[in-house]
């Protein structure tokens, strides 16, 4: 079995998906895309990607609503919200359900590479048991 993190970019602009894919490859992820957000729950269901960036952008359903289905299939996925004009209200919401992070464009490349490593990074033991008291 592959052990290979699959990220799935779910972007209906086609320069940020080429951005996202190029700075993903060089980090040695396994990338995935799509342009909708019916292709993207498609691509959850069928690859169970280790993370899902979400484009607030993307045409089709609510992103809001997107992120709800992807945490029911699989809570373990985490989700990124990628949005060019974020507002507090919609933030607070992508966090409730279960976002692990929210990110406006424009946005520094070094700094998404690192809010991926993180989010995919196990969490030590030592914390569980800390959060579980």
């Amino acid at each position: 079995m592959n052990d290979e993190p699959i990220i799935l970019i779910v972007d209906d602009e086609e320069e940020s998906l080429k951005r996202f894919r190029r700075i993903l490859e060089e980090e040695d992820y396994r990338v995935l895309t799509a342009d909708d957000s019916t292709e993207a729950l498609g691509l959850v269901e069928r690859e169970r990607p280790s993370m899902v960036i979400l484009s607030l952008t993307t045409s089709g359903m609510s992103e809001i609503k997107v992120l709800r289905r992807i945490k029911k299939m699989d809570e373990k996925i985490e989700v990124v919200i990628v949005t060019g004009d974020g507002t507090m209200k919609v933030a607070r919401a992508a966090m409730e359900l279960g976002a692990y992070d929210y990110v406006t464009k424009p946005f520094d490349d070094d700094y998404i590479k690192a809010l991926i490593t993180n989010a995919l990074s196990p969490v030590p033991d030592e914390l569980l048991q800390l959060a579980s008291r």
